[in-house]
Order: structure tokens, then C-alpha cells, then sequence
């Protein structure tokens, strides 16, 4: 902090030298500016002033010289106002707060948000998943319809340059939606808490650091003679065994299964982490369903909310056929939604 501050007062300072020398330079050769002159009282035999008096009087090229210095002064001005204004103007930064379970506060560390002008935004689907009246399919839908609403007001914060920052624990599918319907055109900060750390309840913004984890693939390809799907597994923060998936896997299933070696909530914690491992999975995913059998995607994914959102913003609404990414409860995956359709898809009605 001290260090930041004394650079910003060394900057004040040359910036008012050099402003203070142009202020001369331009005076000497135009002659305009008496106010100035007055002000700094300009000594034509000493200081500043005195050596643009020597190079105007004494030099051959004296009025060129101090032509091309007052250009390159100017130049150097502009350099250190935008170096200034970078420290003092603030980027503006919408958090989304997505909630769908129960009902909780959102904190953040003042230090990593220092350079942004925040504005919170939540996503509250803790009614409509709690209901005691509507039946699944219900919720479902309403589920979409929160998101496609959602999305549209979202959309007119980043029409006002805002960046999309994403803090959330819900609902896979409509986490995974809202990445899908904001796309992956503007750079989105990604938000996470982390599990490991009792006296730590902030969200805190991942970086681009490095970890060691290797995303690993297990692959099992299906009869290319029938028609099937591809159903890809993702088990970072939860194992997903054969059990877990009975409401999903279907005969002709051909099957991605990604893993990292090590299961933990906190295994995935940078962004350069969750870049990668989600460019990986979805280029894995164009190359498979280019295959003339394969007619849709599901995804049943064990995962942060931050890779989730992130893993949603990297699917095209053009290029992926039907994708479905389905929500875990009581050992199954019993609903989800097709992203590509903006339906419900039910499997199990617990």
C-alpha cells in the first residue's frame, strides 16, 4: 500500500514538472502565458527557465530544439495521465450472487476487489426449489425461466461495460445455463469458497497460478453402428460411480470420464486451472459428436460452482448438438436441462 502511494505522488510530482516546463518552453517560443510566467516567477538566468532561455539564445537550432522537446514532453503527459487514471478510475464489476438452496450471505476480501467498482446482482431460486407445491417438472421450468430473465437484465450491465464476475452455490443446471446463455465473448472473474478453511467464509477471486494436476480421461466408445450419445462424467469435488449414474446411462452411451487424480472441494482453485481443464473437455466433446451417431450430450458433473459457470460459457450455441447437464441429489441425477432446447428434462421423479 505505502509503496502504490509513493508512486502515485512521485507521478503527481514529475507530471506537474513537466507541465510546468512546457508551460515555459511554449512562453519562450510564443511568448503567450504571462500568467504562468508570474506565477512561477521565471528567471532567465537560472533554473528551468534559464536553460530554455540558453538553448533559445545560444544554440543554432535553439527554436527546433525546444520544439521537439515540448512534443516529446507532451507525449510523456499524456503517458503519465493515463498511468494516473488507471490507479484512480475503477473498472466496473457486476457480481452475480447465485443462490438455490438456502439462504446466505455473500462476503468478499476488500483487498482483491480494490480495483473494481462493484455492483452485486443476485439470483435468488431458493422459493421455487423449495416449494411444497409444485410438482418437479414445475420447478424445472421455472428454473429456465429465472435464468433466461435473469440473462437478459445481466446482459444490459455488460451493454454498460460492466465485467461479469460469477460468486454462486446453486443448482448445477442453472449455473451451468447461465454460463451457456452469457457465452464466453467477454472475460468473466470467477468466484470461489473455499471448503478448507474454517475461519475463511469469503468468495475470492481465482487467479491464473499454476497447480499440478493433470486432467485425466477414461474412455469408453460406444457401437458406431447404432445411434447413441455421449454422456461425459466430471468427478472433481465428488466421485461419480456406476450407481450415481443408473437415471442417465442408456445402452448405446459413449462415455467420457474426466478426473484429476485427487478429490477434493478445493482441487480446482485457479483459473487457469478451470481455462484449461474446460477447453479440454469441450474439445474432446466437438471431435466426438462429429460422429454421425451421436445425436446428444449429458453431462453429469461433480464440480465447483466457479468451473461449472465457467465449463457453461465454453459451449456454442451453434457448433454443440443437444446438450443436457443434469442435477446430483440422493445418489442420482434425476433432472436437468437442455440447454440447446431450453426445456426440462426429468429422469427420476423423487
Amino acid at each position: 500500500m505505502w509503496k502504490k502511494l509513493v508512486e502515485t505522488i512521485a507521478n503527481i510530482g514529475i507530471l506537474f514538472f513537466c507541465v510546468q516546463t512546457e508551460f515555459m518552453i511554449f512562453y519562450k517560443l510564443k511568448g503567450v502565458g504571462d500568467f504562468f510566467r508570474i506565477l512561477w516567477k521565471y528567471e532567465s538566468t537560472s533554473g528551468i527557465y534559464g536553460i530554455i532561455t540558453k538553448i533559445y539564445d545560444e544554440c543554432n537550432y535553439g527554436k527546433t530544439i525546444l520544439w521537439v522537446s515540448f512534443f516529446i514532453i507532451l507525449f510523456f503527459i499524456f503517458g503519465l495521465l493515463y498511468i494516473l487514471l488507471k490507479k484512480f478510475v475503477r473498472k466496473k464489476l457486476l457480481i452475480i450472487e447465485h443462490l438455490s438452496f438456502q439462504n446466505m450471505n455473500f462476503t468478499y476480501v476488500d483487498e482483491e476487489l480494490k480495483e473494481y467498482n462493484c455492483k452485486k446482482y443476485r439470483i435468488d431460486q431458493c422459493e421455487i426449489l423449495n416449494s411444497t407445491t409444485l410438482g418437479l417438472n414445475e420447478k424445472v421450468k421455472k428454473i429456465i425461466e429465472s435464468v433466461n430473465y435473469e440473462t437478459k437484465k445481466i446482459i444490459e450491465y455488460i451493454k454498460k461495460e460492466y465485467q461479469v464476475g460469477y460468486a454462486g452455490i446453486a443448482n448445477i443446471p442453472a449455473i451451468f445455463m447461465l454460463g451457456y446463455e452469457l457465452g464466453d465473448e467477454n472475460k468473466k472473474l470467477l468466484f470461489h469458497k473455499r471448503r478448507d478453511r474454517a475461519s475463511d467464509d469469503d468468495f475470492h477471486i481465482l487467479q491464473d497460478e499454476e497447480r499440478i494436476y493433470d486432467l485425466k480421461v477414461l474412455e469408453t466408445e460406444n457401437n458406431e453402428n447404432e445411434n447413441g450419445k455421449l454422456l461425459v462424467l466430471i468427478e472433481f469435488t465428488q466421485p461419480i460411480g456406476d450407481e450415481d449414474i443408473k437415471d442417465v446411462l442408456e445402452n448405446n452411451d459413449y462415455i467420457l470420464k474426466y478426473s484429476l487424480g485427487v478429490i477434493n472441494y478445493d482441487v480446482v482453485d485457479t483459473a487457469k486451472q478451470i481455462n484449461e481443464y474446460a477447453n479440454k473437455i469441450v474439445s474432446d466433446i466437438a471431435k466426438i459428436q462429429k460422429q454421425s451417431n451421436i445425436y446428444e450430450i449429458k453431462i453429469c458433473v461433480a464440480a465447483s460452482s466457479a468451473f461449472i459457470f465457467a465449463l457453461g460459457t465454453k459451449f456454442s450455441k451453434t457448433q454443440n448438438i443437444d446438450t443436457i447437464i443434469y442435477q446430483f441429489k440422493n445418489n442420482t441425477y434425476p433432472w436437468g436441462i437442455n440447454v440447446t432446447k431450453g426445456i426440462p428434462v426429468i429422469t427420476n421423479e423423487i
